[in-house]
């Protein structure tokens, strides 16, 4: 198991972290398929470098 730990004393944008985690290695397939779960709808994801 990894862990991450984050000192974050004046926030975190979503957006940016979401970033980081796919830039560490954080499987895209894995990522979508979990976000899945929360039965959104109205948005559309894009993962490009």
């Amino acid at each position: 198991m990894k862990i991450a730990y984050f000192d974050a004393f004046s926030g975190i944008s979503g957006d940016m972290t979401i970033a980081a985690f796919l830039n560490a290695g954080l499987d895209e397939k894995e990522f979508i398929s979990e976000l899945s779960k929360l039965k959104l709808s109205g948005f559309e994801i894009e993962i490009k470098k």
